[in-house]
């Protein structure tokens, strides 16, 4: 159907997916007993048979590391997935460093004492990254990264729906995005897009003009703006005639929030066909709370100068990195009535989702009139 197409669920691209996970390898003392049950390596595939003891030290370890121990992110273009990566990659370090100290008592059958016993857990961490192969490579291949994206989206979707202890329901698989004004984020896509496609930017940036001794400065900031207002018109059009240019940077976001092929799914006992990792709860976060977001994930301390460099470390929007300062400047202001109601138009749907989750911002409040 049109419809389906017109919001980008007919292209062959999936949003990857970035897990953090954590686990332990228990180190005994010098004697060597073995405290039953306790060495469990834990990862992404599902859940161990828990023990009370086990629990106990779970919760211990939860509320000192402040993270679940599997959590995913859908990675939706231009809203911050480079940067979140980031901070995943940097709470999987801090987490490696930590060591626990443990002591428990252990029920001996000679004599029926309980003894001390005292252990180390030593943390163990790493990022995985789940993707849908859509271009180049082998069919065997593909196939590979499809099965193991669909069993880690199979393995979400169990743990959310299966687990009735109070542990693992607050820590259970989360998987979480962020979204981001369209508008904001087209102007963004257009600048990254423009970077990397030459026949894009070849078609449709125009270049700032150039500086002589006899302009004014009116007369160039007069320049300027009519360029940023005939690349921003241009790449409208390029869009409504080409289908976004079918780039993943600039269909709408809600497109992103497609984690399953339906022919994929529904093709056979290779992929299960459960129909509960059609429903997964999924946390998201608006773009305007990043620095928030970056932080809590990756365990920073504000104020630490050398944390802030995860936070939009090549950012498009910066003359330093842009392509050019007329894509560096981009914004609504540059567009005239007419152009608003056309990216209204083309990311009418991306404007009903943020309103649905209840975010305001410009495309929001100018859509809406």
């Amino acid at each position: 159907m049109q419809w389906r197409k017109d919001i980008g669920l007919e292209i062959a691209n999936l949003p990857a997916l970035y897990s953090l996970s954590w686990w332990w390898d228990t180190v005994y003392n010098s004697d060597h007993v073995k405290i039953d049950k306790l060495t469990i390596r834990e990862n992404s595939t599902g859940l161990s048979n828990d023990t009370t003891k086990h629990q106990q030290i779970h919760r211990q370890i939860l509320s000192e590391i402040g993270i679940p121990r599997n959590i995913t992110y859908i990675h939706i273009h231009k809203c911050g997935g480079t940067s979140v990566q980031g901070a995943l990659w940097i709470r999987s370090r801090r987490i490696r460093n930590y060591e626990f100290q443990i002591q428990a008592e252990r029920n001996m059958d000679i004599n029926q004492k309980n003894l001390l016993h005292h252990f180390s857990l030593q943390m163990r961490s790493d990022v995985h990254s789940y993707k849908h192969s859509y271009g180049g490579g082998s069919a065997e291949k593909k196939e590979q990264w499809d099965k193991k994206r669909w069993s880690h989206i199979q393995a979400i979707a169990n743990q959310q729906s299966s687990s009735s202890d109070l542990i693992l329901t607050t820590s259970n698989f989360p998987i979480f995005t962020i979204v981001r004004d369209p508008f904001e984020r087209f102007f963004s896509a257009i600048q990254q897009v423009m970077h990397y496609n030459t026949d894009f930017r070849d078609k449709c940036l125009h270049d700032a003009p150039r500086l002589t001794w006899w302009k004014s400065s009116r007369k160039i900031k007069e320049e300027e703006a009519l360029a940023r207002l005939k690349t921003i018109e241009c790449a409208i059009d390029e869009m409504e005639n080409n289908h976004f240019r079918g780039d993943v940077h600039l269909l709408p976001m809600s497109s992103h929030f497609r984690l399953l092929d339906e022919d994929t799914f529904n093709s056979g006992d290779d992929y299960g066909g459960e129909e509960g990792a059609k429903h997964l709860a999924v946390s998201v976060f608006s773009m305007k709370n990043i620095g928030d977001i970056l932080f809590h994930i990756s365990g920073s301390v504000k104020g630490n100068n050398k944390e802030t460099s995860i936070i939009h470390a090549r950012d498009r929007s910066n003359e330093e990195y842009a392509t050019s300062s007329i894509l560096a400047k981009l914004s609504m202001s540059d567009c005239t009535e007419e152009m608003l109601e056309k990216l209204c138009e083309l990311y009418h749907v991306d404007v009903a989702l943020m309103k649905w989750l209840g975010y305001r911002g410009k495309a929001v409040q100018r859509c809406s009139l």
